[in-house]
């Protein structure tokens, strides 16, 4: 039997009968109540995806009924019949949400076709309406994504640097080591949980491309610098560009920040021969990535270019890695993740120094 379950209201036994042997027919779940009051008490106990009502009954007229229903839920089709055919009635009934107006005697063929026709645009409706729930979640979950994972790297990298200048003072302090991980793990349980947050609210691209190359960011081996050139950060956020600065120049990297997409371009055009690699946010205020990541390739087509985001790995990133950007770090990163990753890309310069 069909799943879709119908209400069929309708103060005339004959009639009601009469229409719950047509739907049954159609193999449609059906119920019938003798008035409004009735109908109002069965949909309290259960749902029903159509109520096919009459306008003139005693004690609630199809009208009433129809305002009760849409406010128990807005989503329930429903049909109003009458035998007193009034436009007035009609454009009243469909203005409070009825899907369809049928005057008596009924059509069969008519009404089979009407049923069908109410039940589709209900379908519909609910299948639109969550569609707009699922783009305004994942639009909202992205956001916040973004969002928490630029102060989220900056206290990572932060407490990065305060075991290391604390080791540089040398202060052993158990107290202090003890509060230093409670933040640490608590930053990347966060991070943990806005990951299962993103694999909910929309897909992530898994298939890394043939023939492009991907960094690894886990790698405990320190690896000493070579050639001190530089390191142009592009990132609008002020924390975070400051941070990034501090954690890649303690580890002995020579670094020019830029707050935009403006100022970054400027800069390279002016001093691309000192610069090594560029870490680009690929989400700017003042320009997308990909358009500063073309302008970069204009003035210098071998630059290494790095991008991060508090974004997915989507398709706009995606394309740029495949046009040629080295690898994609998405934010939070801590300061192991961020350092291994440059050296990394100096020891790929060096290689193709060497080669060329």
């Amino acid at each position: 039997m069909n799943s879709t379950k119908i209400m069929v209201v309708d103060d005339d036994y004959s009639s009601r009968l009469f229409l719950q042997k047509i739907l049954n027919k159609e193999n449609y779940q059906t119920s019938i109540c003798g008035d409004g009051l009735e109908a109002l008490e069965l949909i309290d106990k259960q749902s029903f995806d159509l109520v096919i009502t009459d306008l003139k009954m005693e004690s609630i007229d199809g009208i009433e009924l129809l305002e009760k229903l849409k406010d128990i839920d807005p989503e329930i089709a429903v049909i109003i019949l009458t035998g007193h055919a009034s436009i007035q009635t009609a454009i009243e009934a469909l203005r409070l949400g009825a899907s369809d107006y049928l005057t008596k005697p009924i059509n069969i063929d008519e009404f089979r076709i009407r049923v069908k026709k109410a039940l589709e645009r209900r379908n519909l409706e609910k299948r639109l309406k969550e569609a707009e729930r699922r783009i305004t979640y994942n639009a909202t979950i992205t956001t916040a994504n973004h969002e928490i994972n630029q102060p989220l790297t900056v206290i990572l990298s932060g407490i990065d640097m305060i075991k290391m200048e604390l080791e540089k003072l040398n202060v052993k302090e158990p107290r202090i080591d003890k509060y230093i991980q409670l933040i640490q793990k608590s930053g990347h349980r966060i991070a943990d949980i806005l990951r299962k947050f993103r694999e909910i609210s929309s897909p992530v691209i898994q298939e890394i491309p043939h023939g492009m190359q991907m960094i690894e960011l886990h790698i405990d081996q320190k690896k000493p610098l070579g050639e001190k050139n530089y390191i142009l950060v592009i990132e609008d956020e002020e924390n975070l560009r400051e941070i990034v600065r501090d954690v890649l120049e303690n580890a002995g990297f020579r670094v020019i920040v830029a707050a935009s997409a403006e100022e970054g371009v400027e800069f390279f055009k002016m001093h691309h021969e000192v610069i090594d690699m560029v870490l680009l946010d690929f989400h700017l205020p003042d320009s997308p990535g990909s358009r500063v990541y073309y302008k970069l390739r204009e003035v210098n087509p071998e630059i290494k270019v790095v991008i991060t985001s508090g974004f997915e790995l989507d398709q706009s990133i995606q394309s740029i890695l495949d046009d040629g950007a080295i690898g994609f770090i998405r934010k939070p990163f801590d300061r192991e993740q961020i350092v291994n990753l440059m050296s990394q890309v100096f020891d790929m310069n060096k290689t193709d120094k060497s080669t060329n």
